[in-house]
């Protein structure tokens, strides 16, 4: 019995080490390690998978829908002669922009997933209308020359423009071109 005990202890201290040292690899858990070797990008596409990449898309549509009304509200308070209902509108559109619209937009990845550009140049064509018609120029400007540099190589890629006509993101581009008057 004491044979026994004198080989188990030095056994069971190796044991309970490799246990800890194991258990310090996986701190983060299998995830970090997971995420560890891959470079961001491959990251990115990794965590907007599934469930998730569902979700974006869902968010794009919802605010892609939410701009087309903006721009409906706005020529029905143009076309009415509604000038403080203008302004009004504005004061709350500004903000939703900011907050809602221009983080489903930063450059964060967005356009490196295959699945997002659609909806990324599709969000930033309805932005683009937007701020024509509450006669940003500058901004209008802005958002065509970001069109151009972030889908360069993509132009050929179909996207929905903001009055709902499926066309090439150039078709897209010279539309909007043609609607701010060369903005």
């Amino acid at each position: 019995m004491k044979r026994t005990r004198g080989i188990l202890a030095p056994l069971t201290l190796s044991l309970a080490t490799a246990a800890l040292t194991t258990g310090c690899l996986f701190q983060n858990g299998p995830q970090a390690a997971f995420f560890e070797r891959q470079s961001g990008s491959e990251a990115l596409e990794a965590q907007l998978a599934g469930e998730a990449l569902a979700q974006r898309k869902y968010s794009m549509r919802r605010v892609r829908r939410d701009l087309g009304s903006f721009r409906l509200t706005l020529e029905q308070l143009q076309r009415h002669g509604k000038a403080a209902g203008i302004d009004r509108f504005v004061r709350f559109a500004r903000p939703y922009l900011a907050d809602r619209v221009d983080p489903l937009i930063e450059h964060d990845g967005a356009v490196s997933h295959p699945e997002l550009r659609p909806f990324h140049a599709e969000l930033l064509l309805s932005k683009a209308v937007l701020l024509h018609q509450i006669g940003d120029a500058g901004a209008v400007r802005a958002t065509i020359g970001r069109l151009e540099s972030e889908f360069a190589s993509m132009t050929s890629m179909l996207v929905l423009y903001p009055t709902g006509q499926a066309v090439t993101l150039e078709q897209g581009i010279a539309l909007l071109r043609h609607q701010t008057g060369g903005a």
